[in-house]
């Protein structure tokens, strides 16, 4: 388990985030290093994005170390712990790349490889491609299965993971579920989430960022001993141990300007899927549905 403890040093290192350059700071203290640190300190400079989202025993892992070791170097470098460090790193990453970053870095390379439309349709083929291979079958399945048998689900997304939200809020409706939506940051989502109880589906929606109301929403549904399954595309190793299924897809590098396309396929194919072991149940429900419109339509006419 890693130490979550920050101390003072580490607090007033955080408050500078805006000023401290990692790479500066492993500089810095590079030549005191052991053999094993500095493997470290090389890989995360090089893999600066990717690394403010991984665990210590994920890149202990890839260095074929151990996760002390990990420990030892972010206290070498002044921080109580590997959490705290990562702290640094993604507070680095989120002032490097801001929106308006992400935008003009898209833009320019669209313009150095060709029409707009053309660049971006091969891009989302590709990040597609990937899904292909990161999307755990035997967690999709189960995805689906949880989906199927649950008639309660909550469903978490702010942001522009809200559009995925009302997605699955407006198809689960007319699958029959009664579906809860939690698409607000703070005190909004609380009133909504009084009536979790054990056994509801909680599908959560998340990304690179790390807010406090996901935080909050993940620890209250483990309380009551609701179900979670996270749709995610870097937060699997931080987050991981917090949902009972994962589906880790890439939208691409972290500091680029995403698209919502893969995330969107991924729940597109896990609706279908529903609808297809579900037939018998959600077929009249969308055949009520339909002549609910038609009453609908008839009632405007005669208006």
């Amino acid at each position: 388990m890693e130490d979550q403890t920050i101390t003072s040093d580490q607090v007033a290192l955080q408050s500078n985030s805006k000023e401290m350059d990692f790479a500066r700071l492993i500089s810095e203290q590079y030549q005191t290093l052991t053999k094993s640190e500095k493997m470290i300190a090389n890989f995360l400079r090089k893999n600066q994005e990717e690394s403010a989202f991984l665990s210590a025993g994920e890149i202990a892992r890839r260095l074929d170390l151990s996760e002390a070791t990990l420990v030892r170097f972010a206290r070498t470098l002044g921080f109580n712990s590997y959490p705290a460090m990562r702290s640094l790193l993604q507070e680095n990453f989120r002032q490097r790349v801001t929106h308006s970053a992400r935008l003009r870095g898209r833009l320019d390379e669209m313009r150095q490889n060709g029409g707009i439309f053309e660049r971006v349709t091969a891009t989302e083929i590709d990040y597609l491609t990937q899904a292909l291979n990161s999307i755990d079958r035997d967690q999709f399945n189960k995805a689906v299965e949880l989906i199927k048998t649950n008639e309660k689900v909550y469903v978490f997304g702010v942001g522009p993971s809200i559009t995925l939200v009302d997605l699955m809020e407006i198809r689960l409706r007319r699958f029959g579920k009664e579906v809860v939506p939690l698409k607000a940051y703070g005190r909004e989502v609380v009133d909504f989430m009084l009536a979790m109880k054990p056994g509801d589906l909680v599908f959560v929606i998340c990304f690179f960022d790390q807010n406090p109301t996901l935080h909050l929403v993940l620890d209250y549904s483990r309380k009551v001993g609701a179900t979670v399954i996270m749709l995610t595309d870097t937060l699997e190793t931080i987050l991981g141990d917090s949902a009972d299924v994962i589906l880790s897809a890439r939208r691409g590098p972290v500091g680029a300007f995403h698209s919502l396309v893969v995330p969107m396929t991924v729940i597109n194919a896990l609706l279908l899927s529903v609808a297809s072991l579900d037939q018998e149940r959600i077929m009249p429900a969308l055949d009520k549905l339909d002549s609910l419109r038609g009453q609908l339509k008839e009632l405007n006419r005669a208006g």
